[in-house]
C-alpha cells in the first residue's frame, strides 16, 4: 500500500512539474511571438488556463496529503487531547463528504459536457477532459482525507504535527 502511495505522490508531483513548466514555456513563447513577430497565438492563454484547473485541483490533493490546507484549529489547540482527536476525526470526516460531493457531481458535470460534445473556443478541444480535473483531485484529496483520518484513528497522526513544522 505505502508502495502505490508513494507512487501516487510522485505522477501528482511530476504532472504538475510538468504542467508549471509546459505553461511557462507556452506563455514564453507566446509574449516572443506577440512582441517580437507582432503576432501570438490565439490558444496560448485559453491553454494554460486549463492547465491551471489541472494544476490546482492536483495540487489541492498534494496539500491534502501534506497536511497544509487552510484550517481554524484554535479549538483542537485548546482542547484536551482526547477531544482534540475527536475534533481532528470529524474535520477529516467533513473533508471526506465534500470530496466526495464533488467527485459524484463532478462526474456528472463531466459526463453532461461529454454529451453535449462541448468545446474550447480556441483550441477546439474537449472540454470534459478540463472539467475531469474536479472529480480526478477530489478523489485524489478524499483518498489523503481518508489516509489522515485512519491514521488519527489509530493514534498514528499527531494532531496539527504540521503547523508545528510551518510556525
Amino acid at each position: 500500500m505505502r508502495k502505490l502511495d508513494r507512487l501516487i505522490s510522485r505522477a501528482e508531483e511530476v504532472l504538475i512539474g510538468l504542467l508549471i513548466l509546459s505553461a511557462s514555456f507556452i506563455l514564453f513563447a507566446n509574449v516572443i511571438a506577440r512582441y517580437v513577430f507582432n503576432d501570438g497565438f490565439s490558444w496560448a492563454e485559453e491553454l494554460v488556463r486549463y492547465q491551471i484547473v489541472w494544476m490546482v485541483m492536483l495540487g489541492a490533493s498534494v496539500a491534502a496529503r501534506q497536511g497544509i490546507h487552510i484550517g481554524i484549529d484554535i479549538l483542537q489547540r485548546f482542547s484536551p487531547p482526547r477531544l482534540a482527536k475527536w475534533i481532528e476525526l470529524l474535520v477529516h470526516a467533513v473533508s471526506i463528504a465534500f470530496c466526495l460531493f464533488l467527485v459524484f457531481y463532478g462526474i456528472q458535470l463531466t459526463e453532461q459536457t461529454h454529451r453535449f460534445g462541448q468545446v474550447s473556443s480556441a483550441l477546439q478541444a474537449p472540454m470534459w477532459i478540463v472539467q475531469l480535473a474536479i472529480p480526478v483531485g477530489a478523489l485524489l484529496m478524499c483518498i489523503r482525507f481518508t489516509q489522515h483520518f485512519l491514521r488519527t484513528l489509530l493514534g498514528r497522526e499527531q494532531a496539527s504535527a504540521h503547523l508545528d513544522q510551518i510556525g
